[in-house]
């Protein structure tokens, strides 16, 4: 008689399942993929240009204006947010400088063939 009897296996109540959305902070599920507040993704669906890799071919593309996306990113430490950020503003600086040296220089080019006193 006492074979149909089930051991009882309490969990606790308290347990939460639920995490924060990285966009708008709202409480979502731990298993949800997109936020079913904001549709930012979570976990592995986190847009590309928010990942190590992305911020990278953002600055080859956009310049200095892909730090906007490296500060938002969820994924990125924030550690390498200040060194990545200092190389992109350095090499930002750099290719400015050349291209100013460019400029001093085909406005040489022009002075010296026009005769034009510079």
């Amino acid at each position: 008689m006492t074979d149909n009897i089930m051991p009882v296996v309490s969990t606790p109540q308290n347990v939460s399942n639920n995490i924060s959305c990285w966009k708008c902070g709202k409480q979502i599920e731990a298993a949800d993929n997109y936020c079913k507040y904001c549709g930012k993704g979570q976990g592995s669906h986190i847009y590309f240009y928010y990942k190590h890799w992305g911020v990278w071919i953002l600055f080859f593309i956009i310049g200095p204006f892909n730090l906007w996306f490296l500060w938002r990113s969820p994924i990125i430490k924030i550690k390498w947010k200040l060194i990545y950020g200092a190389v992109f503003l350095f090499l930002s600086c750099w290719v400015c400088y050349i291209f100013y040296k460019a400029v001093l220089k085909i406005f040489d080019t022009y002075a010296y063939f026009l005769n034009i006193p510079f």
